[in-house]
């Protein structure tokens, strides 16, 4: 509604929602308050699961925050917003998501305390950036330089974070998994290449059976069931080519008058299908996989022959046979050459539970690999695959970065400590949101103490007085032992990029939502034409 020389004009859509101000920052803060409350119990090594019920009925038991946020069925605009963020840090990281939730919603709540003290947002939020600012400059005085070759340091993190996994009773077990299918796929980008590490369910055995492959898996059955189950030294030709009779782009009729004429199409047909297996067999290829069809006529020949194939892969599972096998991608069967073949010790066409597998074995010096995850109940083998895809991703972070903080709150307590000092710097009331920036970092560890079941108060006061000078930086909580000590010494450590990644999140969405000062919700337009 707006006046014109005191006459009300309508420009909203009667029946169309509209909240202002304080109303709709409370709204949308609540709803994100509200987020963090359903992943907060998760966090840390003693933190708790949640059960998750779809539709359908079927149950998933997690603490990983981002496998929780995806399944919350969401309404209001703002809490969708952290789901997008958690998937945001989740892809850039690979963990953190219950972190950055938590540590946004705390901004947010003291944000919306200032406002209630008649603080506008616009200081407020220029003061969190400021403090944002501050907190990524400390951090990258304070991070640690590691080697990526240290592998004390990687499988320290990997077990960090893995502690508050469901795994991580086998945590050692997992964490030299996880750094060796890495570092076999390791290059000036490995997160990047995380991807090229399959992970491959197989029911049945112990969790602590479960073995990283030099080599890959793919969830394809060969191209006819007569072809050999095994392969030994195998010889790889990785195509790109419809392998069938060609046919013409025109409709055609073919009249057969006799017996013979049939038999002379069925000639030039299998003369056709012949050149192909003479082309393969003269550079010694037992082996073909293919991103297009095999026809079944064509598949049994090459059975016969002795050759193995399979067919119709993904683009993506192409790119990986190619860097497993170091074959050529070739789309022209004429210019195919000994130089184009990939090689294997051994492909092996086996069933894993319910599903067909093609296993590429003994693959030299392999940019694509497994990781075969065994288990007795498929619910524990999804889990799995959740908390072990995360520490992939750290392991990978790590190596790339080379740059590592203490986990157990102590970089969250050592930032809140100086920014708290930094505070006397900042005049105006940018001040006062430099502190409620440092209070907000505070609540990562107060949640770990929470979650441990330990005394808040009384954890928070000595995580605070044992920060006395820069030398105790990396004092924290080791929250399984409960006692406070240099976490950096006791092998908890987290990837500085994490910590940075947390504060950029988390302050670009508490400043995002502190911007808005009206929502309107328009409600669903009546069906358009004539009645």
């Amino acid at each position: 509604m707006s006046q014109l020389s005191g006459v009300p004009i309508l420009i909203l859509k009667e029946g169309t929602e509209d909240k202002r101000e304080k109303e709709a920052r409370y709204q949308n803060i609540n709803a994100i308050m509200t987020i963090a409350e359903t992943v907060r119990s998760t966090l840390g090594p003693k933190g708790m699961d949640k059960m998750l019920v779809d539709g359908l009925g079927d149950v998933t038991i997690t603490n990983d925050g981002a496998e929780i946020l995806k399944g919350l069925d969401i309404e209001n605009a703002a809490a969708n917003m952290v789901v997008n963020l958690a998937k945001n840090i989740d892809e850039q990281i690979g963990d953190g998501t219950t972190s950055v939730t938590i540590f946004a919603a705390a901004l947010l709540k003291n944000a919306l305390e200032l406002t209630e003290q008649d603080v506008h947002t616009q200081p407020i939020r220029h003061g969190f950036k400021l403090a944002a600012d501050k907190a990524i400059e400390i951090i990258n005085k304070i991070e640690e330089k590691i080697s990526k070759d240290d592998i004390a340091i990687l499988k320290n993190a990997a077990i960090t974070a893995m502690n508050s996994k469901e795994i991580s009773m086998l945590k050692s077990h997992f964490a030299d998994l996880a750094i060796k299918a890495v570092r076999q796929i390791s290059s000036e980008t490995t997160f990047d290449k995380v991807g090229n590490i399959k992970i491959v369910k197989a029911p049945g055995k112990s969790l602590k059976d479960s073995e990283v492959i030099q080599g890959l898996y793919l969830e394809k059955s060969k191209a006819s069931p007569v072809m050999p189950d095994i392969i030994r030294n195998a010889k790889i030709a990785v195509v790109r080519k419809k392998l069938d009779v060609v046919k013409t782009e025109y409709d055609a009729q073919i009249q057969i008058f006799n017996p013979a004429d049939m038999q002379k199409f069925l000639d030039q047909e299998e003369k056709m299908l012949m050149e192909y297996i003479k082309i393969f067999k003269g550079v010694g290829v037992n082996m073909i996989v293919n991103n297009k069809e095999v026809s079944d006529k064509f598949a049994a020949h090459l059975a016969k022959e002795g050759i193995g194939a399979i067919k119709n892969l993904s683009e993506d599972n192409l790119k990986a046979i190619l860097k497993a096998v170091g074959a050529n991608l070739v789309d022209d069967l004429s210019s195919l050459t000994e130089a184009d073949l990939g090689y294997a010790e051994k492909i092996k066409f086996q069933k894993i539970d319910n599903d067909e597998y093609t296993l590429f074995e003994g693959c030299k010096n392999p940019k694509a690999i497994s990781i075969v995850l065994k288990g007795g109940l498929k619910k524990i083998l999804d889990t799995a695959e959740v908390a072990l895809h995360d520490v992939l991703n750290v392991v990978a972070k790590v190596m790339d970065t080379q740059l590592v903080v203490a986990g157990g709150g102590a970089t969250y307590m050592e930032l809140a400590k100086r920014l708290k000092t930094y505070s006397n710097e900042v005049s105006g009331k940018e001040q006062l949101a430099v502190l409620s920036f440092a209070l907000a970092l505070e609540e990562i560890p107060k949640v770990l103490v929470q979650n441990s079941g330990l005394d808040e108060v009384e954890k928070i006061t000595l995580l605070r007085a044992a920060h006395k000078t820069d030398a105790d930086k990396w004092i924290g909580i080791d929250t399984i032992t409960g006692t406070i000590e240099n976490t950096f010494k006791k092998g908890i450590i987290e990837p500085s990029a994490l910590i940075k990644h947390v504060i950029k999140a988390g302050v670009e969405l508490s400043n995002l939502i502190l911007r808005v000062d009206r929502i309107i919700a328009a409600k669903s337009s009546s069906k358009g034409g004539l009645e």
